[in-house]
């Protein structure tokens, strides 16, 4: 018979790597108690809901839950406190909600606008309901301290339009099919590709600058020593003194990468921590890609360039696969794309493409290279293996 006191503890369970990580689960080894199981596995599924940014009212249903956890155990172990790690994980998710506080408000923000890939328009959100649409496909939009303004330029429109003396929070909406260039009110500048959201201040009065990205851009920023500029994603968070580098964020892709051109950026993440928060530093020419799924952060060295060229009309490839190729420029022209074959979507492509050419075009040039047919149907396009003559 196994004698009581061998049992693990909930603090046990929670700090070994060794039990977190066993193939059949900590459930299947012998000497964890049920009751301390189902403590610890209370704590930990609790933390484990924080990979998703979440707002007040998730953190206090999530510190009752906590609460009702640690009640639940001291009733059945009739004992006069709780235990030590059951303390120092409440201290440290309050320690987290406080710093969470701003960012959330941030994010809250920011889910008030979605884009809408299908949408005829850019669109820039202002205070108080007001937005500004934007028909072209490319477009430039620049904030002037020295006129207070915001200025946007495009082939069917050129328009001056006065800021508020109060700072507010502005939303850029690009849709797919459409590319803008925004020159914040610090000169720093960035370049939102289709089917993205960036949310900005009017004004940088804060100790920092920080911004919100979901889709793709390129962020060109000026150095300010005392006022880091930081780039919010959904599951990554970069930090930036003055560098220039892309982040690629799609909700609909499996990784948030970062590439790095120049200069210097930190990258804060979930990871597999169940409390805080893992940092990288990225060196020029790395490219990370993190797995909020997992918590996997890769780096790997890039020729940036594969990454940056969309921002001046062109796209450099190496060693792309078809499946990602066709994803892009679905994106960027704002068509359906359909591989009839799995196996032809890996088919590999390295070459220029110019961007100033219709996505049929961009195809056919492919088509010279990998073995494809190109048809229109309607309002999609077609990839096939091209048939032996």
């Amino acid at each position: 018979m196994t004698n009581k006191t061998s049992k693990k503890r909930a603090e046990d369970i929670l700090i070994d790597d060794d039990l977190l990580s066993h193939p059949k689960g900590f459930q299947a080894i012998p000497e964890v108690d049920e009751a301390e199981l189902l403590f610890a596995n209370n704590i930990r599924k609790a933390l484990k809901t924080q990979r998703k940014r979440i707002d007040e009212r998730e953190q206090n249903e999530l510190q009752d839950r906590l609460n009702r956890s640690i009640r639940q155990y001291q009733r059945r172990r009739r004992i006069g406190q709780i235990s030590s790690i059951a303390a120092i994980l409440l201290i440290a998710l309050a320690v987290v909600s406080l710093v969470e506080t701003n960012r959330s408000e941030f994010l809250r923000f920011a889910s008030n606008f979605s884009v809408d890939p299908q949408a005829g328009q850019t669109k820039l959100i202002l205070e108080k309901g007001n937005d500004l649409k934007i028909a072209d496909k490319e477009a430039s939009i620049k904030y002037s301290s020295i006129t207070n303004s915001i200025e946007v330029n495009s082939i069917q429109q050129n328009t001056k339009t006065a800021l508020a003396e109060e700072t507010n929070l502005h939303t850029l909406l690009v849709p797919f099919g459409k590319r803008t260039k925004i020159t914040l009110s610090d000169s720093s500048i960035v370049w939102v590709n289709s089917g993205s959201k960036l949310v900005y201040p009017s004004r940088f009065d804060d100790d920092k600058r920080e911004v919100y990205l979901e889709g793709a851009a390129i962020f060109d920023i000026s150095h300010r020593a005392d006022q880091p500029f930081y780039v919010y994603t959904d599951d990554l968070d970069v930090r930036v003194l003055g560098t220039m580098f892309a982040v690629s964020a799609y909700p609909d892709d499996e990784t948030v990468n970062t590439v790095l051109e120049r200069g210097k950026v930190e990258l804060k993440y979930k990871g597999t921590r169940l409390i805080g928060y893992e940092k990288d530093i990225l060196a020029p020419g790395t490219k990370a890609s993190y797995s909020p799924e997992d918590g996997a952060m890769n780096h790997s060295q890039v020729n940036t360039r594969n990454y940056t060229s969309w921002k001046d009309g062109y796209v450099f490839l190496e060693k792309k696969t078809l499946g990602y190729i066709v994803k892009k420029i679905a994106r960027y022209y704002n068509v359906e794309i359909h591989v009839e074959e799995e196996q032809l979507a890996s088919e590999t492509f390295s070459g220029l493409l110019d961007l100033r050419n219709n996505a049929n075009q961009i195809l056919e040039i492919i088509s010279e290279v990998i073995n494809i047919d190109v048809e229109n149907d309607h309002d999609r396009i077609i990839i096939k293996r091209k048939q032996k003559q």
